[in-house]
């Protein structure tokens, strides 16, 4: 009996996480909502079960190649995805609405025209919300496409933590049908518990911390759309005082020749990338940004 409590426990706090994302990005419902350990094993099981064989990826993924080892990838770049699959017609197409260096790209308007030219016979069509935060978080109905991904931390929860919890959105009934099936063996994917031996899945430590905290901070969309303007105050700042040219989003990214000007507070908050390519790459999170900083 009270493994079954537990168990339930664990269940609601996992649907209240989902309820959590369905009002930041509009998703409709917690029932279309699924929780994966991260982004990639998530997406990689629903293209595996939905047989996806061939896909189009954009040049500014935070995937590449290597990440579908079982499908025929096609990189091209995101002002030429259209013309390419419109061409190729992949099994699915994966873009990002914010690319890692922090470019906004026109997914809903990449996604609108790849429907209106292929119609029914348009591929399967993946937006990777990553970074959505660093864009005001844009609502999933907008982006034309049939998933979203994306993760509970970064630009929602604390940027330091080393917690992953990601999730994946279906728009349609089909599709949603299809993740029920494919995510039901998992523990806390997103169905109810029904079985005592479902395999291990998102760890229930990290969703009753994340639930804890967001609810300690009576986390909202409203205030994060607030905080968002914060964060875009900062990111000017930022790329004003290192040099680099007005960001679109809040996520500033500084070639080699300017990485060493990154202030000091951005690694120890946890908002500074350096990639092994050279650069770097500042997350504005306003909230963890050193006090007064924007009044300077």
């Amino acid at each position: 009996m009270r493994a079954d409590a537990a168990t339930r426990a664990d269940y609601l706090r996992s649907r209240s996480i989902r309820r959590l994302l369905a009002e930041v990005y509009g998703t409709g419902g917690p029932g279309a909502v699924f929780l994966v350990p991260g982004t990639l094993a998530g997406l990689r099981l629903m293209l595996s079960s939905l047989g996806v064989r061939s896909l189009v990826l954009s040049s500014e993924e935070y995937f590449d190649r290597g990440a579908f080892p079982a499908a025929r990838v096609d990189v091209v770049r995101p002002e030429r995805l259209v013309a390419r699959v419109v061409r190729r017609r992949p099994d699915a197409v994966v873009l990002s609405v914010v690319t890692w260096r922090g470019g906004r790209v026109a997914l809903e308007e990449c996604f609108g025209e790849i429907r209106a030219r292929l119609g029914g016979e348009a591929p399967l069509l993946v937006a990777d919300y990553s970074h959505a935060g660093a864009a005001g978080f844009p609502r999933v109905t907008a982006a034309h496409a049939d998933v979203v991904l994306g993760d509970v931390g970064k630009w929602i929860t604390p940027p330091d933590w080393s917690d992953r919890l990601g999730f994946l959105w279906f728009r349609t009934a089909s599709h949603r049908a299809a993740a029920r099936r494919a995510f039901l063996p998992f523990f806390l994917a997103g169905t109810l518990p029904k079985r005592p031996l479902e395999a291990r899945w998102v760890d229930p430590d990290a969703v009753a911390r994340i639930v804890a905290w967001y609810r300690g901070h009576r986390v909202t969309r409203r205030k994060l759309l607030a905080r968002h303007e914060a964060d875009m105050e900062l990111a000017r700042l930022v790329a004003e005082r290192c040099g680099v040219a007005t960001p679109s989003t809040a996520l500033v990214w500084m070639p080699a020749s300017a990485a060493g000007k990154v202030p000091a507070w951005a690694g120890g908050a946890g908002l500074l990338w350096r990639p092994p390519g050279g650069g770097a790459r500042v997350m504005c999170r306003s909230d963890v940004a050193p006090a007064g900083i924007l009044t300077r």
